[in-house]
């Protein structure tokens, strides 16, 4: 995984935390009766995964490399990190959305 690999994961989790509002519209909209926020930081948490892992796997598949076990390895502590360094961003959000 590269410069360009991280970069990549980064915006794609930009994009995740700007689905947040849509993530509090919907939680509020079916009165579950959940702490909210925690709700809502595992909602970016999945979709972060999900779309990061799908980039991933699919980079692999493009250049050719096989998918092993260090090369998943990899991608998992990429993807743990890129969410971990924007943890405090993604809280924020999570606040500001839920006092609009």
């Amino acid at each position: 995984m590269g410069i360009e690999d991280k970069t990549e994961i980064e915006t794609l989790m930009d994009i995740v935390i700007n689905q947040i509002p849509s993530y509090v519209n919907m939680v509020n909209s079916e009165n579950w009766d959940v702490h909210l926020a925690d709700c809502i930081l595992g909602m970016v948490y999945h979709s972060f995964v999900a779309k990061s892992t799908d980039y991933l796997k699919n980079k692999l598949t493009d250049t050719g490399q096989e998918s092993t076990a260090e090369s998943t390895f990899e991608m998992m502590n990429l993807v743990s990190d890129v969410f971990n360094d924007k943890l405090a961003v993604i809280k924020q959000a999570i606040v500001s959305s839920l006092n609009s």
